[in-house]
């Protein structure tokens, strides 16, 4: 019998195959929760609702009525909802002096609104003890240059991780997000290539710089969900970094300061 036994976990984010969301919900069935993964992308996630006999609702993170309709969805079908992982993010760059108002609201409307209306709408429905998790960014602390607006919506989402804590305190739900640095992710790939970067030499800057010897995984981050999901983890309104100890360190300057004149 696994840790999380007859719990409820909603996934959002687990449509891109070999993702954060994706290892995170393959973790959540092993330790014995009912699955309901979502985000964009039926197919895929059908395909990985089925592979861990679990259910697939896709939704756009961004709407506060898709976020209603996910719950809904999952309450109808399971009956509750204890635990909730939002691994939902977007990050492209633009450099503040050519920033769009279109670029500014997407980074937005992604990672600070998406994480608004994901975690009040789960928080509203679930039962006292409930757990909820959400992905920060080692960005959010550690300035990039053409980064601005993807971390100052992160940032934004932390703060709003800890006033959620404290006024769903009634509720005992405990409310924390995680700090990756840099995930072998897709979304990583893509962005080491819009950059002109070449992968192993962009990783390899940032392994000097990670205590552990190497970047994280997906499922590094679906281990440490896990360990906030459960019911021991007595804390709210944290923020906990994943990143290997690359936290300490930071980001290579090489690389962060490479859009400077």
């Amino acid at each position: 019998m696994g840790t999380l036994e007859g719990k409820v976990a909603l996934v959002m984010g687990a449509s891109t195959p070999g993702g954060m969301g994706d290892a995170t919900a393959r973790r959540l069935r092993r330790e014995g929760a009912r699955v309901v993964v979502s985000g964009l992308g039926e197919q895929p996630l059908k395909e990985l609702a089925q592979e861990i006999n679990g259910l697939a609702f896709e939704s756009d993170i961004t709407s506060k009525q898709a976020n209603a309709d996910l719950v809904n969805f999952t309450l109808e079908n399971y009956g509750q909802i204890d635990l909730a992982v939002n691994h939902v993010g977007l990050a492209t760059r633009g450099p503040i002096a050519e920033e769009t108002e279109e670029h500014l609201l997407l980074m937005t409307e992604v990672n600070y609104f998406g994480t608004y209306w994901f975690i009040r709408a789960v928080a509203d429905v679930m039962q006292e003890g409930g757990a909820i998790v959400t992905t920060s960014s080692l960005v959010a602390y550690d300035v990039s240059t053409g980064m601005s607006a993807y971390a100052c919506a992160k940032a934004a989402a932390e703060r709003f991780v800890e006033a959620a804590a404290v006024e769903y305190s009634p509720k005992r739900l405990r409310i924390n997000s995680i700090i990756p640095s840099i995930n072998d992710t897709a979304m990583l790939r893509k962005g080491i290539e819009e950059r002109g970067n070449d992968f192993d030499e962009f990783v390899g800057l940032y392994k000097e710089l990670t205590p552990l010897g190497r970047i994280s995984t997906p499922e590094d981050i679906a281990g440490m969900v896990c360990l906030l999901l459960h019911p021991e983890f007595f804390e709210t309104g944290q923020h906990i970094h994943c990143s290997g100890g690359n936290s300490l360190l930071g980001q290579p300057r090489l690389l962060v300061t490479q859009d400077l004149k």
